[in-house]
């Protein structure tokens, strides 16, 4: 006999997971603008590790253990902090080898949702590491809840699309579950070709150019710029393309102190 294949599930917002029963999938957390893409470039140029926290005044405690602080709250960076949540501020030397503490408006807040909701894993998709992330979900075998983060419990469209995306190369090896998956899935592809295009209209992506922010816009869309995945482990995110054992999702981390 096959394997049995398993669902692919998208939950567009964390205002819905209670609707979907996450302690028997790999949630894959989308915030494409721009959380998920700023941990992705972050690994890529060598951080440690990052710790996802969902207070400011959390995060802000990690300075005296040694960490580089990252926040943002509506697209700011936070006053105060080394970093915020440009994917291009983690493109340069000092984030390798570094322990990073990163707060932001929603990304964070969807990686905790999922935590609290005991799923079986926790990984961090964006375009930045589609492939690569893609290759690893199907060797694992395990179904697939894909949660957009959104906008303050309110669904975006460049998560939506990224989740269509991934449903899309998933297909084949899983089954989709419930309209939610179609409609992503659908939507990824009325807007494939022209992403940015598309994009135009939604919420986010003005919220961000009227922040000036349009290069992190576009390299956002950018695909596999990163051959990375973060995972969750002991709520500390880290690489596990540094030797992590694809047959299985139980990766060994050492615990961040």
């Amino acid at each position: 006999m096959g394997i049995r294949k398993k669902y692919v599930h998208v939950c567009p917002t964390p205002a819905l997971i209670d609707h979907f029963d996450v302690s028997k999938a790999i949630v894959v957390v989308i915030d494409i603008l721009r959380a998920t893409t700023s941990m992705c470039v972050a690994f890529g140029n060598g951080a440690y590790c990052m710790v996802p926290v969902a207070s400011i005044d959390a995060c802000r405690s990690y300075r005296d253990k040694g960490f580089l602080i990252a926040g943002e709250r509506e697209g700011i960076k936070l006053d105060g902090f080394d970093l915020g949540n440009s994917p291009y501020s983690y493109m340069t030397s000092e984030i390798r080898g570094a322990k990073i503490a990163i707060t932001t408006t929603n990304g964070t807040k969807a990686i905790k949702a999922a935590e609290d909701r005991n799923a079986k894993a926790i990984v961090v998709g964006a375009f930045a590491n589609i492939s690569t992330l893609t290759r690893w979900l199907i060797e694992q075998n395990e179904h697939v809840c894909l949660l957009c983060a959104g906008w303050h419990d309110n669904s975006t469209l460049e998560d939506s699309i990224f989740a269509g995306a991934m449903v899309n190369r998933l297909k084949r090896n899983f089954v989709r579950y419930q309209d939610t998956a179609l409609i992503a899935e659908t939507l990824y592809h009325s807007a494939n070709r022209r992403k940015r295009y598309y994009l135009r209209s939604s919420s986010h992506f003005n919220r961000l150019i009227h922040l000036n922010l349009q290069q992190d816009v576009k390299y956002a869309m950018r695909r596999d710029t990163q051959k990375v995945i973060p995972i969750l482990r002991d709520n500390v995110l880290v690489d596990i393309c540094r030797g992590y054992n694809v047959s299985s999702v139980q990766t060994r981390t050492d615990r961040i102190a």
